[in-house]
């Protein structure tokens, strides 16, 4: 859990555009409601493959 609150705490404002985004687009056209499972799963991929469980930037 740690990982993903070190991935919220970096990126909160790049999350939020997304929502926003989602949100926005999604009024015009159903099609852009496939972007919050994307963002979803884009989110737990990040945390899994930057941060270790203690959640410190893994980094090369």
């Amino acid at each position: 859990m740690k990982r993903f609150l070190a991935l919220i705490r970096e990126t909160w404002w790049l999350w939020l555009l997304f929502l926003g985004f989602g949100t926005v687009m999604s009024m015009f056209s159903p099609i852009f409601l496939v972007t919050f499972p994307i963002c979803t799963c884009v989110f737990f991929w990040f945390g899994f493959i930057r941060y270790d469980d203690e959640g410190n930037f893994k980094g090369s």
